[in-house]
């Protein structure tokens, strides 16, 4: 003979299926997880109470075992989270400073290896290779701008197009003297 199954427990389970899901999608979303540990704790209790209404009333438990462990994984994941960002709150400050004080120190060292490369490589050292370059710079400069002056002078009888053409040779000739000072002094071939 067969036995009867009741439906004991199954809204229940249904309640605490849905609630579990939704803790567990909450307990995904950063700085907000923590949250989902209120429906989280209300499914696990609602699914405890409906399996131990479906094992008195001889009903199928699948459903709400189900429920019940997924309102576990997400009441987890929340207070896991939750747990992250209360010792990150208590102890971030510190934690903050020594990270960046760990980063200067490693800009540091990469600075001085840098510099020591160059040098090794160059054979000069690197503040005075930039205080030429910068030198260099000032001198192919204030050499354009003294081009461009002379250019400039009669252009009142030129055309637009003359003064133009002016211009942009001065220019060229300007840029391929910087660059070739540049060549100079990187010792690019």
């Amino acid at each position: 003979m067969e036995e009867e199954r009741s439906n004991a427990g199954q809204g229940l389970g249904v309640a605490a299926l849905v609630l579990g899901i939704i803790a567990l999608i909450v307990a995904f979303i950063p700085c907000l997880g923590w949250i989902a540990i209120i429906p989280g704790a209300i499914a696990i209790i609602l699914s405890i109470v409906a399996l131990s209404q479906a094992n008195s009333a001889n009903a199928p438990r699948g459903f709400i075992i189900a429920a019940l462990v997924v309102s576990i994984l997400g009441t987890t994941i929340a207070a896991a989270q939750g747990l992250l960002l209360g010792t990150f709150a208590t102890h971030g400050e510190k934690w903050g400073k020594d990270w960046f004080r760990d980063f200067e120190k490693a800009g540091k060292r990469f600075e001085k290896e840098f510099k020591r490369e160059f040098e090794s490589e160059y054979g000069k050292d690197f503040n005075d290779a930039v205080k030429e370059v910068n030198r260099e710079l000032e001198k192919t400069l204030d050499e354009l701008e003294k081009e461009m002056d002379d250019v400039l002078k009669d252009t009142d009888r030129l055309t637009d197009d003359e003064k133009a053409a002016r211009m942009g040779r001065a220019a060229g000739k300007a840029l391929k003297e910087f660059r070739e000072e540049l060549k100079d002094t990187s010792g690019i071939k």
